[in-house]
């Protein structure tokens, strides 16, 4: 429903494919900075990608078929010198500096769709300094930057969902986008479709006293479907 992965993927895509001399890692964050710093130091200098968080999503039609979120991404950038705190910031001999990294990343991400449907260019955000006591024992400097973006999607409306390739019925319920699969529907035990309409009848009772599920009506029209073949 949300493109969560395509973005972040693309955000990944685009940097590394500048193939910028100084960077020996470019890949999604999976907590490397809480865990071997050995491997972090490696790694350097490195950007990672990150998903945070996405807004309460919003109606945008009466139909209440098409929504829009924002998603919200950070990259992080990492560099490590030998020779000062303030190299590992500003550059330096053997250093590139997060300074100049988070310039760089910005000019291949800021204001990218990325060729993705539906999804508003991503626009810069907050810019922290990720600065803590493990990080200035390694002598890094850690920075993040945040990026926004709109991303529209579009529900089905109830009883336009198709049947499934195997003739099971959808859950009631929540419909998936358009083009999307019900997660697990090959799976869900639902009863056979209804038989298609051939025939339509209208009974009418005249009298209120007359019991409609006991007493025949006093008329009935019936109304025939011929279906072409």
């Amino acid at each position: 429903m949300l493109p969560i992965t395509k973005i972040e993927d693309a955000i990944i895509k685009q940097i590394a494919s500048a193939k910028l001399p100084y960077l020996r890692f470019v890949g999604s964050y999976g907590g490397e900075l809480m865990g071997d710093w050995q491997e972090v130091i490696r790694a350097l200098p490195a950007v990672w990608v990150a998903f945070k968080d996405a807004s309460a999503q919003e109606c945008k039609n009466t139909a209440r078929t098409r929504y829009q979120a924002r998603l919200t991404y950070t990259t992080i950038v990492a560099d490590r010198s030998a020779r000062s705190e303030s190299a590992t910031r500003k550059g330096g001999p053997g250093s590139i500096g997060t300074y100049k990294m988070l310039d760089d990343v910005a000019r291949l991400v800021c204001m990218q769709d990325f060729g993705l449907d539906d999804v508003d260019p991503l626009a810069p955000g907050r810019v922290r300094s990720l600065f803590d006591g493990k990080v200035q024992q390694q002598g890094l400097s850690v920075m993040s930057q945040e990026w926004t973006a709109k991303v529209q999607f579009r529900l089905r409306e109830p009883g336009q969902a198709p049947l499934l390739a195997d003739g099971a019925a959808l859950p009631t319920g929540y419909l998936p986008p358009e083009g999307q699969t019900f997660p697990g529907a090959a799976n869900i035990n639902n009863p056979a479709p209804l038989p298609e309409l051939s025939e339509l009848a209208l009974q009418y009772w005249l009298k209120p006293q007359q019991d409609m599920a006991t007493d025949p009506p006093a008329a009935e029209d019936i109304i025939s479907h011929n279906n072409q073949v």
